[in-house]
């Protein structure tokens, strides 16, 4: 079988079952790991898959640019941020990410719903300056111009000084093994602070984010109270969250 054969069928069976096991590619074609780990790092080199130990999974579709979020998968984010909106209750301290999902929260959050926000991104914070009924407090720190947000020692700092009842978190990724992933590291750091600083976690993620993976990794799924993606996500994605205990809810199109 020739090489460019041999990458498309490892790529339909990776859009397939979502995963890819180095040593099952070699039996099944009949060549060695050492050939099959070239093929892997050739589809890695042109961005048709993320490898791991062991194999590879699909690669997050998600764009580095925030004008590139806006414009991905936009019905879906806003059916997930008004689904997420409602899990919100008056009296509580929420974190909200940045990213274009959470900005989707911020946007739908009901004119009586009475909250404190803490937030570093600036798109997040100017949506809520025109809230009647929201307190919101902005964190410092060195610009990320790719997602229009704080990051950065400073804006660790002052999440290490919240206790939050719940975090609205944004990833560019979410895999049950791998866990959260993102596109930037000092992003990363942040996200982890968000975490460490809430009670409780939701995640927003469009569906096309499942199963994939980012560059670097916040953490695991572990701890993640509710995930939120949109009624196109199939079924036996849903599942594979829901068997480590994570509250599924698929947002309707």
């Amino acid at each position: 079988m020739l090489t460019a054969e041999r990458k498309t069928r490892i790529a339909e069976w990776l859009a397939r079952d979502g995963r890819v096991i180095a040593a099952d590619l070699s039996a099944q074609f009949g060549v060695s790991e050492d050939t099959i780990r070239r093929d892997l790092r050739e589809m890695a080199s042109e961005g048709l898959l993320k490898r791991v130990y062991g194999g590879a999974v699909p690669r997050s579709p998600s764009v580095p640019s925030f004008a590139g979020r806006e414009e991905q998968s936009p019905r879906a984010k806003v059916a997930i941020g008004q689904l997420a909106a409602e899990q919100l209750r008056d009296g509580q301290v929420v974190i909200l990410d940045s990213g274009t999902t959470p900005l989707e929260v911020a946007r739908h959050l009901p004119a009586e719903r009475r909250l404190t926000v803490v937030t570093h991104s600036l798109p997040v914070a100017s949506t809520l300056a025109a809230h009647p009924n929201v307190n919101v407090i902005m964190l410092g720190g060195r610009l990320l111009k790719e997602s229009l947000s704080m990051v950065g020692a400073t804006t660790i700092a002052g999440y290490a000084q919240v206790r939050a009842d719940v975090c609205v978190l944004g990833v560019v990724s979410v895999h049950p093994e791998l866990g959260l992933g993102v596109f930037d590291f000092e992003d990363a750091e942040v996200k982890r602070a968000i975490r460490a600083a809430s009670a409780e976690t939701i995640v927003v993620a469009s569906s096309e984010k499942l199963g994939t993976a980012a560059p670097f990794i916040v953490g695991p799924i572990a701890g993640i109270t509710r995930l939120i993606t949109d009624a196109s996500a199939p079924l036996s994605n849903a599942d594979a969250y829901r068997k480590l205990g994570i509250d599924v809810l698929n947002a309707p199109l």
